[in-house]
């Protein structure tokens, strides 16, 4: 994904830039840009360049960090559901507890991975860096549709 922004603050190795936020995106958050509600926010990229505060540049960030977010943010909380469901089908069957033991597991085990997808954003985000400052973008040169 590459993004247009600019540089507010620099760091040894780092650089924090305000970037805009696609609206495909909405607030996943994947790319590293924090979820504020506005449609600019900071990120901090790795500054390969030396950009300094005020320059224009180009940062892109692995789209496999967005693919990896969105498969725990939405497959997993689904895939504990079925799974729930299908052990409290299996119990019901075994132990005859009571005739809704499936939709009660499939509840129980949805909320239980939404502990397991905040326990996995927090520790992807102190982890590591997504995004890098690939180059620095003259001020004359017209905004370009950002890829995603």
């Amino acid at each position: 994904m590459e993004q247009i922004g600019q540089v507010v603050k620099v760091n040894e190795v780092t650089a924090w830039v305000m970037v805009r936020r696609h609206q495909v995106c909405g607030k996943c958050g994947g790319c590293g840009v924090a979820l504020s509600g506005s449609g600019e926010n900071k990120l901090e990229a790795l500054n390969q360049v030396g950009a300094v505060v005020g320059d224009r540049v180009k940062v892109v960030s692995d789209t496999a960090h967005v693919l990896r977010a969105s498969f725990v943010a939405y497959i997993l909380p689904m895939f504990a559901l079925l799974v729930g469901v299908y052990a409290g089908q299996v119990l019901d069957q075994t132990f005859m507890l009571f005739a809704r033991m499936d939709i009660l597991l499939g509840i129980l085990f949805f909320c239980a991975s939404y502990f397991l997808v905040r326990a996995y954003d927090k520790k992807m985000a102190a982890s590591q860096i997504r995004a890098s400052i690939v180059a620095i973008v003259p001020d004359d040169e017209p905004p370009v549709d950002e890829k995603c």
